[in-house]
């Protein structure tokens, strides 16, 4: 149950203080193109030492050192630089980090957890089971801004250490795959008892300014577990908006920007010594309209389906992507393991204009609520209203702003709200969708397929009940997943070893430098 709009925001992926302006970048933008987006792993190896310097959307004042306080761009990469997780997604599976491994109850109600040894904290102390235990409760705590979703699933109360490495979790529903949610939500794992002024981590940089707003100055952990970072300091810079990153690259301020605007790609790199870089193909972002299939008229399936035959995708690509991305299928979790990347349907207007007179629907008023909280949002809304009165439904577009978007009341009354999620596990795109009851699909077939695969302890039974699921979304679901958009950044060319985990978005720096 959704309990607060913070807490909408957070199920949306959107990271506060992330949206754009969209603004073009003046001056900087005015040098020749370049040959288009280079791949963010080119091959390039970083030199030891030297200072990183990277710009992200901050939140001013409303920037903290605990990870589960702060909702920037920003927060998210310090946080992943301080502190580390259970486990990393790499490639859309769970990889061992502060935990080895881990092992499932045969009922699946259950696990164990078993850490990595000769792991340090900052100040030298050992990391240990009971510090995995308390950051479990920390951060499902209903106090904390940004609760873990992970509090859905575990029964975090009932977690108890068995020895100094071991920790057993309950599950609050039946989880096949515990190591893929640990890794997909943002579980940092935090000292037992230590302050967040100090902000003691495990991870490959420690704290050694933090001016929020400002700046963040980081050093390299000479003892990480995986090894120190290549370079000896990385300074995160926080800017108000995306024309403010993109200029502090350009003007050497930032050897880095991550998230920038289409527009500023189509533009090109402002000089030779920059690159436009892409995430590419496989951590794209899903850009969807959610239809609202708890009242008409999309509650009949007919007219669900009109939508999906009656919308041009190629052209909101063209439009609101500026050709960065690919048409979608209408389904969520691209890029991620069992999806499903069927061939969009085509389109079909005179089709799609049929099942809205057998539904009854001809003339029916819908209400396309959207915020510029991505890139192009509100042009694809202003778009998709007009294929939608192509097809005989009278389409109006509300465009409000970020902090209104997502008021509850609103949301349940709006007949289409913009959505987007990246490269997330299906467990977690399909989660998040049925948290939101107007942004759901009430269907039974669907809801007992979810749970198969949620509960699914072997893969092979996993992959089928995650197929089940697609087929009804695919068949008569409510997402238009209109698109698949390129996640861009700029940087000098010296700038490598970024690697992705999570999200495309907030770059993992452990292992990057400069060449």
């Amino acid at each position: 149950m959704i309990r607060s709009r913070r807490e909408l925001f957070r199920l949306a992926g959107i990271a506060l203080g992330a949206a754009g302006t969209g603004a073009v970048l003046g001056g900087c933008a005015s040098g020749a193109a370049g040959s288009g987006p280079v791949p963010e792993d080119a091959g390039r190896v970083p030199r030891r030492g030297g200072v990183l310097r990277a710009a992200f959307g901050g939140a001013g004042a409303a920037e903290s050192l605990d990870p589960f306080a702060g909702g920037a761009p920003v927060d998210l990469v310090r946080s992943g630089a301080v502190y580390d997780t259970l486990f990393v997604l790499h490639d859309g599976a769970a990889e061992p980090a502060l935990a080895l491994g881990l092992e499932v109850a045969a009922d699946a109600r259950s696990f164990t957890l078993r850490l990595r040894d000769g792991v340090r904290w900052h100040d030298g102390s050992p990391f240990s089971a009971a510090d995995v235990v308390h950051s479990l409760r920390y951060m499902t705590s209903p106090d904390r801004p940004y609760p873990s979703e992970l509090g859905t699933y575990f029964d975090v109360a009932g977690a108890e250490v068995l020895d100094r490495l071991a920790v057993r979790v309950p599950t609050s529903t039946p989880i096949g795959d515990p190591a893929l949610l640990l890794a997909a939500f943002p579980a940092k794992i935090v000292r037992a008892g230590a302050s967040f002024d100090e902000a003691v981590g495990t991870g490959p940089f420690r704290v050694a300014e933090f001016e929020p707003g400002r700046q963040t100055r980081l050093v390299r952990f000479d003892d990480h577990w995986d090894g120190p970072a290549p370079v000896d300091e990385l300074v995160l810079l926080s800017l108000p908006d995306q024309q403010a990153k993109v200029n502090a690259v350009a003007a050497g301020q930032a050897d880095y920007a991550g998230d920038i605007p289409f527009v500023q790609a189509r533009a090109g790199a402002p000089s030779a010594e920059l690159e436009i870089r892409t995430a590419g193909p496989g951590q794209r972002t899903g850009y969807a309209f959610v239809l609202n299939a708890t009242k008409a008229p999309f509650d009949d399936p007919r007219v669900r389906e009109a939508v999906r035959l009656g919308v041009d995708r190629q052209a909101l690509v063209d439009t609101a992507l500026l050709g960065f991305g690919v048409p979608g299928n209408d389904l969520f979790g691209a890029g991620s393991a069992h999806f499903d990347d069927r061939p969009p349907l085509p389109r079909d207007v005179r089709r799609a204009r049929e099942l809205v007179r057998e539904a009854g629907a001809a003339g029916a008023r819908v209400v396309a609520r959207s915020a510029e909280y991505e890139n192009g949002y509100n042009a694809a809304t202003q778009l998709f209203v007009e294929q939608l009165r192509e097809i005989g439904l009278d389409a109006q577009a509300q465009l409000v702003g970020l902090a209104e978007f997502f008021e509850s009341s609103a949301i349940a009354e709006a007949d289409s709200v913009t959505f987007a999620l990246g490269t997330y596990p299906l467990a977690v795109a399909y989660g998040r969708l049925a948290g939101i009851p107007s942004l759901s699909l009430p269907d039974p077939e669907l809801a007992a397929a979810l749970e198969r695969a949620m509960a699914s302890t072997a893969e092979q039974d996993r992959a089928r009940a995650w197929q089940d699921v697609q087929d009804v979304m695919f068949d008569r679901g409510n997402t238009v997943v209109w698109g698949l958009a390129d996640v861009l950044g700029m940087a000098r060319r010296e700038v490598a070893g970024l690697e992705i985990r999570d999200q495309a978005k907030y770059p993992y720096f452990g292992k990057a430098g400069l060449a």
